[in-house]
């Protein structure tokens, strides 16, 4: 793969609005003949502080090279030191789908064999970039997008941070994820470790099972003060069960406890092995 290397808008053919957010708006674009996808941030954003951490959470050195299957690769980058630099990165081109946009379509039939599937594929790009000491921190179905051949893709590194093996006084962040999948340690203002982002993929878990949203129309204080102060998680209905082993891994994944939580490799064993039956 080559090098990610910088470039200038000019280089750029953009085309029509994949999909927006609070720091940016993403493009389908050409460059060189080539369809890509362009992510401009916002100039005019009320978090300034907030969107340039997320640039540089996306163009960490260690992120521009990461070349795996199952993570959406960065082409190239803009150089930009301020939000009025207009920051931009340009990233391979999938369709517009989301794993989100799967489990929300009646149509997708989604088997115990397409869960272990997915499962598998999110967990290995989570295995890719633990053993290089990143979490990513915002691991949700809307961050995972879905190629034409049904392969998941993990993207959105715009929260990710360099973890330590010994946990070290959290630095100030301006970002904070998404609250329904964040991990108790996180919510109370803890260091991260990979380990939050195994309570992000029990969540994940949870909805593959029951194609819901996490605390549908819940309040996000209570929540988050059930899930620091209560081991609130979300619920199973009697009548929608999972078996046992697919239970006990996702509650395993949800632990209060981080070093309870099962490791990325630890679960990538777990779940090759339940996709080779």
């Amino acid at each position: 793969m080559p090098e990610v290397g910088y470039g200038r808008l000019d280089d750029l053919v953009i085309g029509h609005i994949l999909g927006s957010g609070g720091f940016g708006t993403v493009y389908k674009a050409s460059y060189k003949g080539e369809t890509v996808a362009l992510k401009q941030l916002h100039t005019n954003t009320k978090n300034k502080k907030a969107a340039m951490q997320s640039f540089r959470s996306e163009t960490r050195p260690e992120v521009l090279k990461f070349n795996h299957p199952n993570i959406v690769r960065t082409l190239y980058v803009s150089h930009a030191a301020t939000i009025e630099d207009s920051p931009f990165l340009v990233m391979e081109y999938i369709e517009n789908k989301t794993l989100q946009h799967m489990l929300d379509d009646s149509e997708e039939i989604i088997n115990d064999a397409r869960r272990i599937s997915m499962a598998l594929e999110i967990v290995s790009a989570l295995a890719y970039i633990h053993q290089q000491n990143i979490a990513h921190l915002d691991l949700k179905p809307v961050n995972v997008l879905v190629t034409k051949k049904n392969i998941c893709k993990l993207g959105d590194f715009g929260c990710c941070e360099v973890v330590e093996d010994t946990p070290v006084s959290p630095t100030r962040s301006y970002l904070t994820g998404t609250f329904a999948y964040r991990a108790p340690e996180l919510l109370r203002g803890q260091s991260a470790s990979c380990k939050a982002d195994i309570y992000s993929f029990a969540i994940c878990l949870w909805q593959f099972w029951t194609r819901d949203i996490p605390y549908r129309g819940k309040n996000q204080h209570v929540v988050i003060f059930g899930v620091v102060s209560k081991g609130l998680r979300p619920k199973l209905s009697a009548d929608n069960m999972p078996d046992n082993k697919y239970h006990e891994l996702m509650t395993k994944c949800w632990s209060v406890q981080p070093g309870n939580r099962p490791s990325s490799k630890d679960l990538l064993d777990v779940l090759t092995s339940w996709n080779a039956k």
